[in-house]
């Protein structure tokens, strides 16, 4: 049986697809590695962070504290030890963030176990690192103390905004504009508030980096402080995990942030090279789905796509982009100039045939109907 002809039409469709298919790979792949670059400084928290329509809670509740008020919670420090297990409280040494003292605290255990400054022959540096600690214990404690009031009337104003969202409201346009401006000034406000002592405790970590000596240095750092809900268990494996380590902070926001930028990056990358091209274009139909959620586009959702973008509604441009994505998945796209040729012809059919029973859809069923006349005669 000789190769099957290919009309001028069909053969300007093949190569139509084929473009189109690596100029979207080519589109998520550049997203992909110009995320990954930590001079750009990407992070999902700002897209996700924006989110409008019905979806937007969801988007917000895969960010940890978002809005700082985790971060944020204070409480009276006090002194005192334990008798007969249970904890007596001494005097107060004024007021705190239970949520970056406690993990200081955790980050020092784990600093003095890894450079042996928990034996006794260290004790001269342990004076050092102790008083270096110490000092950053207590700039938490006075920098809580100055920002006591500002923290209450911050809890207190989102207290009274959320007990606001819960009414029921007539949806005109001036309370929409209200309710966005008013959520995103004390979601910057909270998160600002709470960036202080964070970066406290990278100063901190550095400041103690630069006690140790040559040889313990040589040990390796530890994982940057991640607070909160921020954090992950487990998180001194996951930072020897080479990938990560180079390219993501050990942390829940961290390693969402790498998710992104290698999914897009390896969708990019297979419908280029049109390597299962169909899995590939699921994934990033799956993405841009997500896009489209985040970034509703309905007229009365608020606030507005920026005129600067054009003017869309439901059929945005990343509408346009998954339908592109959705048609590659229904073609056969990567065995069309793509590597998926060769893993279809290479046991591909065979295993399609073997585990479904069917025939290769693109190939023509031969029979004496489609041999017509002239075959007849050949066989007589």
């Amino acid at each position: 049986m000789g190769v099957k002809k290919v009309s001028f039409w069909t053969g300007v469709f093949i190569v139509a697809v084929v473009i189109l298919r690596m100029a979207i790979g080519c589109h998520f792949l550049y997203e992909g590695l110009w995320k990954m670059d930590p001079a750009n400084g990407f992070s999902a928290k700002g897209f996700l962070g924006i989110a409008k329509g019905p979806t937007a809670e969801l988007y917000y509740k895969m960010l940890p504290d978002l809005t700082g008020v985790e971060r944020l919670q204070m409480a009276e420090a006090v002194e005192g030890e334990m008798v007969d297990g249970k904890f007596v409280a001494g005097q107060s040494q004024g007021w705190t963030l239970p949520v970056f003292e406690t993990a200081w605290f955790k980050y020092y255990d784990k600093y003095l176990a890894k450079y042996g400054l928990d034996q006794e022959s260290a004790a001269e540096q342990r004076k050092k690192t102790d008083a270096v600690f110490n000092q950053y214990i207590g700039s938490l404690r006075e920098c809580t103390l100055e920002q006591r009031d500002a923290i209450r009337e911050l809890m207190g104003s989102r207290k009274r905004f959320e007990a606001k969202q819960r009414l029921k409201t007539d949806g005109a346009e001036h309370q929409k504009v209200w309710d966005w401006d008013t959520k995103l000034k004390l979601r910057n406000e909270g998160d600002a508030m709470a960036s202080v002592p964070e970066k406290m405790g990278a100063n901190m970590q550095l400041a103690l980096w630069d006690e140790l000596t040559p040889q313990q240095k040589a040990l390796g750092e530890l994982p940057p402080i991640a607070y909160g809900s921020n954090y992950i268990p487990g998180i001194s494996f996951i930072q020897k995990i080479p990938v990560i380590k180079e390219f993501a902070v050990p942390s829940r926001m961290g390693l969402l942030d790498l998710c992104v930028t290698i999914g897009l990056s390896a969708i990019g990358l297979c419908l280029i090279l049109g390597l299962c091209t169909r899995l590939a274009a699921l994934g990033g139909a799956i993405f841009m789905v997500n896009v489209v959620l985040t970034q509703f586009p309905w007229p009365t959702v608020y606030p507005h796509a920026p005129e600067v973008v054009g003017h869309s509604m439901v059929v945005s441009k990343d509408t346009v982009e998954l339908l592109a994505l959705i048609l590659l998945i229904i073609l056969p796209a990567g065995r069309w100039g793509g590597l998926d040729w060769f893993l279809w012809n290479c046991g591909g059919k065979q295993l399609v045939r073997l585990y479904r029973g069917k025939k290769d859809p693109l190939t023509p069923e031969i029979t004496s109907e489609t041999l017509g006349p002239a075959s007849d005669e050949a066989n007589a």
